[in-house]
């Protein structure tokens, strides 16, 4: 979120002294940021300021239930006595920490802005926060114990994520004696011939789930029927996001548990195969 707020000169009618832009996305409305309990979230500021203009900066959380507002923690002081002698832009950022959580919570981080060294305080803009427990992906860790997640990443970085959350995986080609009560999830990373990878291990009965990290405003999900099994693709930019964003762990267990439960939008005969949809 951007909030411009300023500290006027003493002489009135003069322009502000220092414009404050606060969070790091430029809209008008208030946005809501996403984050993990027990972290520490990092906000951009960035300030402009006339030649001579000084300014001080510290910033408040508080935690906000049904009509009740608390504070979490002092405030936090972010500079002192910063100047622009040396430019009119300055990039600068707080870090706070957000305290853990069990459920779903909600945070406010006002951001306050004086003139040095008595000047009142004034709140140049809130940043509302919605944090998360760590452990979002509790249910997938509980059943991968009893059936393991078949993997193909060739870059690693799902492998690796998974192994830090405790969730059981095996590599594609491996063979277990587990029992489990659904159909074996098989998760495909990219890759030469991803999508003709991903059909024939669904021919066989496999729930797949084809990853492509592609950027774009609009992600794609895409889920099917394909012959014994089923097809999910799932085309935005996710691994980089799973250690660090709660909505993105959210969407990777929503992901696995349409496939898991052979959820699809339509059916596909593999004897008339579709074009590669790119």
């Amino acid at each position: 979120m951007v909030v411009i707020a300023a500290l006027p000169l003493q002489a009135l009618g003069q322009p502000p002294a220092v414009l404050a832009e606060v969070g790091a996305r430029s809209s008008a409305s208030p946005q809501v940021q996403h984050v993990f309990g027990g972290r520490l979230v990092s906000v951009p500021l960035v300030l402009y300021g006339m030649p001579g203009a000084r300014a001080d900066l510290r910033a408040r959380l508080v935690q906000v239930v049904p009509g009740l507002a608390a504070p979490a923690g002092g405030p936090v002081d972010i500079a002192a006595g910063v100047d622009f002698s040396a430019g009119l832009r300055r990039e600068l950022s707080v870090d706070v920490m957000v305290p853990a959580v069990d459920r779903e919570s909600r945070f406010e981080l006002t951001v306050f802005l004086r003139a040095p060294p008595s000047g009142d305080w004034r709140p140049v803009g809130t940043l509302l926060l919605r944090a998360y427990p760590n452990d979002l992906l509790k249910p997938l860790k509980r059943w991968t114990e009893r059936q393991p997640l078949r993997i193909g990443d060739p870059s690693g970085k799902l492998e690796r994520f998974l192994a830090a959350q405790g969730i059981t995986s095996l590599d594609l080609n491996a063979r277990s004696l587990e029992k489990g009560d659904g159909p074996v999830v098989t998760v495909l990373v990219d890759g030469t011939d991803d999508l003709a990878r991903a059909k024939a291990r669904a021919r066989r009965g496999e729930a797949v789930v084809l990853l492509r990290e592609r950027a774009g405003a609009f992600p794609r999900i895409e889920r099917m029927r394909w012959g014994a099994g089923s097809l999910l693709v799932v085309e935005l930019e996710l691994l980089d996001r799973l250690a660090v964003d709660p909505q993105a762990q959210n969407l990777f267990l929503d992901v696995l548990r349409s496939a898991r439960s052979g959820e699809t939008n339509r059916e596909e005969d593999p004897r008339h195969e579709r074009q590669d949809p790119e």
